[in-house]
């Protein structure tokens, strides 16, 4: 979320600051501020103590982009528990961001303590902050380190700024997972399964109930949503004249309508199921179309967006739990669905709210664009719950949204993770679009860690092609997310099962399911490429090869294990267990 001031009228040179404290030893690593084309020169960062000692002096990179911007300190600075510190910058021309009583109260974010009156400031050419003015925010953070803890800190005791758009980026590499997988036609030309596999005497994983989980909503129930090879792919707030197109593309779903003064019923009479946004589509306007399954209740609400602009956690809470009483009163046959994003992070925006929020709803969904938003790179890298050591621009960190948002739920309920197509509108330094391998391993990354949908966010603001990328940005790419929805379609039943609990082997990530009397691994590394060893749970050991589906290839099984390589770290593969062949 951006400042609600992001440039002030002030054109004077003055240093900005925030007073901060730390709740364990630790070190700060980087001292961070939101910028904006119209806070122009160079910005030079200091970190003081309580006395004014310059602690560390660091200059931000240069750049005149929109979003929070980052300078990382040569040398880490060892801070202490209840001492009080300085992070601030100076604005050389003035036109920074800053909000009016926002530190009207001690502010809280994991590890760090922002106080009352947080916000400091001082004219001239740069110095020690001490002045105060109506409690303002100056959208200044730090990245803390604690000592034998993951790293804490990232933007901010204020807000972040929401997924811009990337600059289109070629692959990283040049590999066969960034071409289109072959249609699921082709999986026929391997050889047949000649044993069948019941259920596994293995532990499962807590499960949300699969396709039969929309059973109790009657309008999802007679679009087909408790059929076992139904399995949402939705793009979200799409354009009612793409409804086809989208569907020929394998898209089921839409998150969201654009409302254009188009009927809902130029979606839904293509075959598209619709879930409306309460806050644009009138109940008369819905009326008992059978195609419209759900009701969207709001994008973001925890971080303040969606309508929910309370300056506090409770208060968006509130505005919620209005929307979906709202929502609930209609008794129509629909289930209820919001979208979260930094609430995800557990830190600044939503630590206390976000299981309360998630009980309001029947199906949930979450977007961070890891793979193309430095900044959203630098929220989950110095998360808590982050594992430090993995890069965040990863296919990983899109099964970790997954499993961050199931931490919340007192219950299992379906959680889709959206997979940005293009470049979501980003205006950051260092921005980038997606590549098709990225977004195959963002959504086979998501679906091992148990994502029950997948909403694709398809606006786009590269410059290099249309707003919408899935049907304007080029027919490879179009192709491409054709064969992955294809591939999710075809693995349906599957992905519609409980998940069993096997460790397949070291710098593994995996998913292992059974259906229609097979038993399927679905599977990625933890981080980088080559070979990896897999070693066959004990009900499938005597197995003498795999089928790695829709590769027209098997893989020879030998004493229970196999091997099989990965070209990059977005590569997956699927294996289909082939038992006294």
């Amino acid at each position: 979320m951006a400042p609600r001031t992001p440039v002030d009228p002030d054109r004077q040179s003055v240093e900005l600051g925030v007073k901060f404290s730390v709740k364990k030893a630790g070190t700060i690593t980087g001292i961070q501020f939101y910028r904006t084309p119209s806070n122009r020169g160079t910005h030079h960062a200091t970190l003081w103590d309580a006395k004014g000692h310059a602690l560390a002096t660091v200059t931000f990179p240069s750049g005149s982009s929109t979003g929070w911007v980052t300078a990382h300190l040569s040398t880490p600075v060892a801070v202490k528990p209840g001492a009080t510190y300085v992070a601030s910058y100076i604005s050389p021309r003035g036109g920074y961001s800053a909000d009016e009583n926002y530190f009207t109260h001690t502010v809280t974010r994991g590890n760090i303590v922002f106080p009352k009156g947080a916000g400091v400031y001082k004219y001239g050419n740069g110095g020690y902050p001490t002045k105060n003015f109506r409690n303002s925010n100056y959208y200044i953070d730090v990245v803390f380190a604690a000592e034998s803890a993951p790293v804490t800190g990232s933007p901010s005791p204020t807000s972040s700024p929401t997924p811009s758009a990337p600059v289109t980026a070629p692959s990283p590499t040049p590999t066969q997972t960034q071409t289109p997988s072959p249609t699921p036609s082709q999986s026929a030309q391997t050889p047949p399964v000649t044993g069948t596999v019941a259920a596994l005497d293995l532990p499962q994983e807590p499960w949300y109930g699969g396709s039969s989980y929309y059973a109790k909503f009657p309008k999802a129930a007679a679009s087909g949503w408790t059929d076992s090879s139904f399995f949402p792919i939705s793009v979200f707030l799409g354009k009612p004249e793409h409804a086809s197109a989208l569907k020929a593309a394998g898209i089921n779903t839409y998150m969201g309508v654009e409302h254009d003064g188009s009927d809902i019923s130029t979606v839904t009479r293509t075959g598209m199921s619709v879930i409306a946004q309460q806050q644009e589509w009138s109940t008369s306007e819905i009326g008992s179309d059978p195609g419209v399954v759900g009701w969207f209740l709001s994008d973001e609400c925890e971080m303040g967006l969606g309508g929910c602009d309370s300056d506090t956690e409770q208060g968006r809470l509130a505005q919620q739990t209005s929307y979906a009483k709202k929502i609930r009163a209609l008794n129509d046959g629909r289930f209820v669905q919001a979208n979260f994003g930094n609430g995800v992070l557990g830190t600044y925006w939503a630590p206390n709210t976000m299981d309360d929020q998630l009980n309001l709803l029947d199906v949930s969904a979450v977007d961070k664009y890891a793979y193309t938003s430095p900044h959203v790179q630098d929220l989950i890298k110095y998360d808590p719950y982050w594992t430090t050591s993995k890069n965040p621009s990863s296919s990983a960190a899109y099964g970790w949204l997954q499993d961050r948002m199931e931490t919340f739920s007192t219950t299992p309920k379906p959680n889709w993770v959206f997979v940005e197509t293009g470049m979501p509108f980003l205006t950051e330094d260092g921005r980038t679009t997606i590549t098709t391998g990225q977004i195959g391993g963002a959504v086979w990354s998501a679906l091992i860690h148990g994502a029950a949908g997948v909403a694709y966010f398809q606006h786009n603001n590269n410059g290099s092609c249309g707003t919408y990328s899935i049907i304007q940005c080029g027919s490879d790419r179009l192709k491409a997310i054709t064969a992955i929805n294809a591939q999710v379609e075809e693995m349906a039943p599957a992905l519609n099962s409980p998940t069993y609990t096997w460790k397949f082997g070291d710098g593994l990530d995996t998913a292992l399911k059974v259906s229609n009397g097979s038993a399927y691994v679905v599977a990625m590394t933890t981080g980088g490429t080559g070979s990896r060893t897999f070693t066959l749970p004990p009900q499938l050991a005597k197995a003498t090869s795999v089928e790695v589906v829709d590769e027209g290839r098997t893989v020879k099984v030998t004493n229970g294990t196999f091997q099989d390589d990965f070209a990059a770290e977005y590569t997956h593969h699927i294996y289909r267990v082939t038992v006294g062949g």
